[in-house]
């Protein structure tokens, strides 16, 4: 049952990435440039969104917080982070975008994006001991830390819990509001 639930939520976001644009490798460029904003609205509204029905369905008691799982910390995060966005920037697509994106006409370059996430993370997987006997984990590892006190399992940079997550999710509904569809030019 679980993977019927999976596929029909993984259809679902495709085709939801699809009706929005974002299955579409010119409208990612076209936002990671700065010259159409409409998709970075609907991220930065979805994200502010997510983060205020966070709250109020943890403050209902309808969110069990052991669902979410906190990644730790460290300098391979960030190099991995800074890795993804260069390819993301470059190809014009991410890993979920890049599968929808083939099925909607960008199928060359959503196939060597794939390729180039496998080959990514084969090089990672060969690598990871190497790096790890040279405590490359442990640079700057700060564990597994939350930016709002939303677990008592881990510590936060801010004790505010969920009212500071609502507070930072109203903040981006209203920057998605407020964000020009056309930054650099007068069509919005």
């Amino acid at each position: 049952m679980m993977i019927v639930l999976a596929i029909l939520l993984g259809g679902f976001f495709g085709f939801a990435l699809y009706k929005v644009g974002a299955a579409n490798m010119d409208n990612l460029i076209s936002m990671l440039s700065f010259q159409n904003l409409t998709l970075m609205k609907i991220i930065v509204f979805a994200i502010g969104l997510a983060s205020v029905l966070l709250s109020i369905f943890y403050g209902f008691g309808w969110f069990d917080v052991s669902h979410l799982s906190v990644k730790p910390l460290h300098l391979g995060v960030v190099i991995g982070g800074l890795i993804f966005g260069l390819g993301f920037g470059s190809v014009g697509t991410c890993p979920g975008t890049c599968v929808a994106g083939a099925m909607t006409g960008g199928f060359k370059k959503a196939i060597s994006a794939i390729l180039g996430g496998l080959v990514g993370a084969f090089l990672f997987s060969i690598s990871y001991g190497w790096l790890a006997n040279q405590g490359f984990f442990e640079i700057m590892n700060l564990g597994k830390l939350t930016l709002f006190h939303v677990s008592e399992q881990y510590p936060s940079v801010f004790n505010i819990g969920y009212i500071g997550l609502a507070m930072v999710g109203v903040v981006f509904i209203l920057v998605a509001t407020f964000i020009p569809v056309y930054p650099f030019n007068k069509k919005s």
